[in-house]
């Protein structure tokens, strides 16, 4: 009987002994999860610092530029450097930042449409040249003034529907109901919620269009528009000179870019389209207030995406307009 007992006696004890094993392996995992947590989590921290000092230097860079150019802007400064990376303590910084006046802004679709006495309305400047950028691209001009026109109802103030717009009625009809924005967008992957937007649509733009928060002006630097967006330069000028056209000027065009906007009126046939259309004039220049600089840090495995938009305000100083933490 005793011997039976001792027996029993050493299961339960071989069973406390594995419980006891079992509990251990466990909070060992948990704590080594945990502690894997937290290194984590500080390695993200430090590089989220890091991408914040991306966006001090960037700063400090465009100011300096901008100081030694007398607000001239140009491909050939600083700021233009393309992959520049920084060696830091247990990781990298790097970034690219990109001239906002080289592309189209969208919120200048939500400029009011104008009209005399006994007229009908007419679409502002900055319509016309994104209705004639999506030709530029091959859509058919029909479907141009549509996509236009949707674009235009989605970010203005109002709920008039425009001619070929929509607005929150077609929205709600939807499979997934919403209502248009009527106001500014705040990045330009907004556009895939327009009526019209197909990704074969947004795909062709994507080169071309940018959003500035908060601004619905469109002003197309001479000096930081590239070859490959000849075609927005060809819109610009309301298609009135042709694609290969545009390539031949930016091609011609000196390294650190015109010195002054008249240089680029000199060029070609762009002479007699300056002596026909001063509003056109106005909207092209040699200069920007506006940049976005798309930041990455990383800290051994943890990598930290920043975008900011900084804006030049007196003395050249720059300020964040926005921040955008992660990829698009």
């Amino acid at each position: 009987m005793q011997r039976k007992q001792r027996g029993v006696a050493l299961i339960v004890v071989l069973l406390v002994v594995a419980i006891i094993a079992v509990l251990a392996v466990s909070i060992s995992g948990r704590n080594q999860v945990s502690v894997r947590r937290t290194i984590n989590l500080a390695e993200y921290d430090q590089a989220y610092w890091y991408a914040i000092s991306a966006e001090e230097l960037a700063r400090k860079v465009l100011k300096q530029d901008l100081d030694d150019s007398e607000g001239r802007v140009h491909l050939q400064q600083y700021w233009a450097l393309a992959n520049v990376v920084f060696p830091a303590e247990a990781g990298q910084i790097g970034g690219t930042i990109t001239d906002l006046r080289s592309c189209f802004n969208l919120n200048a679709l939500s400029q009011a449409t104008t009209a005399k006495p006994g007229q009908t309305e007419t679409l502002p400047l900055a319509a016309r040249q994104y209705t004639a950028l999506l030709v530029a691209l091959g859509v058919d001009e029909f479907n141009a003034e549509r996509l236009t026109y949707t674009l235009k109802d989605y970010l203005d103030a109002d709920t008039d529907v425009s001619a070929y717009g929509a607005e929150d009625a077609e929205y709600e009809s939807r499979k997934v109901p919403y209502r248009a924005a009527n106001t500014l967008m705040s990045d330009r992957s907004e556009l895939r919620a327009v009526l019209g937007y197909s990704q074969e649509i947004y795909r062709k733009l994507l080169p071309y269009v940018c959003v500035i928060p908060g601004n619905n002006t469109q002003i197309l630097n001479v000096n930081t528009v590239k070859v490959e967006q000849a075609p927005l330069l060809a819109a610009m000028l309301e298609n009135k000179i042709s694609v290969g056209e545009a390539e031949s000027i930016i091609n011609q065009r000196a390294a650190n870019g015109f010195d002054k906007i008249d240089d680029f009126w000199q060029q070609g046939s762009l002479t007699t389209i300056a002596s026909q259309d001063d509003k056109l004039k106005s909207s092209f220049t040699v200069s920007s207030k506006f940049f976005l600089l798309d930041g990455r840090a990383k800290v051994d495995d943890a990598v930290f995406h920043m975008q900011s938009v900084l804006h030049v305000i007196g003395g050249n100083k720059l300020e964040v307009l926005t921040r955008q933490y992660g990829a698009q």
